[in-house]
């Protein structure tokens, strides 16, 4: 029974997310978009691009949170709430060491991939524009390497993924924060893989039916303009379930409507 009643709250955040969608489709995506855009100019900075990400993430996680928690409130969602957590003082040095612990953790996880995948990785033919061979790649996949670093991240990430809100909204410590991540999520996993495996899904769907249009059609010229948007609305889907996660982990009571007040977890 709680494993149904697991499958039915994360169905309920997923179907949120497309809420969230649905009531803002420009001004949610947008928001998506500046998140997901600055964390990849920073991580294509050489040698400490991922460093850089990892320093933004929490700010940008909560830049996420808030415009789902405006959607859904009936407001329009923007990037303040990005601003307003470099703002805040008392919270934004936590952040930093979050973020750092974050970086560590994507470092960590690349080491793992290519220590334990170079000799598979080295397999692979590579084109004379720098292109990977996709052929070669899945005749040489590095299995071992892939459920190390797997092994490795999601539990990290277990007690990452709440953790800036937990500083920012909670005042939280460091380690508190991340301790009540973890347990929120591992209490919660079934509905957490529920609400992640249908928003991929449906991305997958999005993506899949747009191609198979644009082949009928004999579209192909045309498919950046047809499978960008559909795109950049599947990524909001995929980003639109965290704030539903949050909220109902970490139960929102809400006193008034400009003074939310965010109260302490009540599965954990």
């Amino acid at each position: 029974m709680r494993l149904f009643e697991q499958i039915r709250l994360g169905t309920g955040w997923f179907r949120d997310s497309l809420k969230t969608v649905r009531l803002q489709p420009l001004s949610f995506t947008a928001v998506v978009i500046a998140y997901v855009g600055i964390m990849g100019l920073l991580g294509l900075i050489p040698i400490v691009g991922i460093v850089f990400a990892g320093f933004f993430w929490p700010f940008g996680t909560i830049m996420i949170a808030g415009a789902g928690r405006d959607t859904l409130a009936g407001k329009i969602p923007s990037t303040r709430p990005l601003a307003e957590s470099f703002a805040k003082p008392d919270t934004r040095l936590r952040l930093v060491r979050a973020g750092i612990l974050y970086s560590i953790v994507l470092v960590t996880a690349a080491a793992i991939w290519q220590f334990l995948g170079a000799d598979e990785i080295a397999q692979w033919q590579i084109t004379k524009d720098d292109r990977v061979v996709w052929s070669s790649a899945l005749q040489h996949i590095p299995y071992g390497a892939i459920i190390a670093s797997t092994a490795f991240y999601i539990p990290c990430m277990m007690a990452m993924w709440f953790t800036p809100l937990l500083i920012y909204l909670k005042n939280m410590t460091i380690g508190k924060a991340l301790f009540y991540s973890f347990t929120g999520c591992l209490t919660n996993l079934a509905a957490v893989i529920t609400a992640l495996f249908l928003a991929f899904f449906t991305f997958s769907v999005m993506i899949g039916c747009a191609s198979v249009l644009l082949g009928v059609m004999g579209a192909g010229s045309i498919a950046i303009f047809v499978l960008l948007p559909v795109t950049l609305l599947g990524t909001a889907i995929f980003y639109g379930t965290y704030y539903p996660m949050w909220r109902s982990v970490f139960s929102e009571v809400s006193h008034s409507d400009t003074a939310p007040d965010y109260e302490m977890p009540t599965r954990v």
